[in-house]
């Protein structure tokens, strides 16, 4: 599977790329949701995993933008925001989210919900939180 994972924090990201690479699947990232968009133009992935908080665009912003342009990669939006700001994660779903991922995480935890999401389950019908 051909997965792009958008965040902005270096660490996590390539972590996660490790994760997704030993799990068998294609992966490009990017820090930045405005170079994500232009870039899925020549990469189309399966799945779009996303950070909700970045500088320049954030992932709210990439998810509707694909939506709007009919783009129906999967999208898996993720953040660790919490208090006001983990209720707009709540909200992705409405905005054409295919599931919400709350940092922190485990690496299965992400790998489970993306074996979820193909599973055609109902849109937004997971999220994961985890302790790592």
């Amino acid at each position: 599977m051909k997965i792009y994972l958008v965040d902005d924090d270096t660490r996590l990201r390539d972590a996660l790329r490790d994760v997704l690479l030993r799990a068998g699947h294609e992966v490009l990232v990017d820090s930045n949701g405005l170079t994500a968009v232009q870039q899925l133009r020549s990469w189309p992935a399966d799945l779009i995993v996303c950070d909700m908080l970045m500088p320049d665009v954030e992932g709210f912003e990439v998810l509707r933008t694909l939506r709007r342009n009919a783009i129906h990669t999967k999208f898996i939006m993720m953040s660790g925001a919490s208090g006001e700001l983990s209720e707009f994660l709540e909200r992705a779903p409405l905005l054409g989210a295919d599931a919400v991922l709350q940092k922190p995480f485990t690496p299965q935890e992400l790998l489970d919900l993306i074996d979820t999401v193909f599973a055609g389950e109902t849109r937004g019908a997971r999220s994961a939180t985890g302790n790592g």
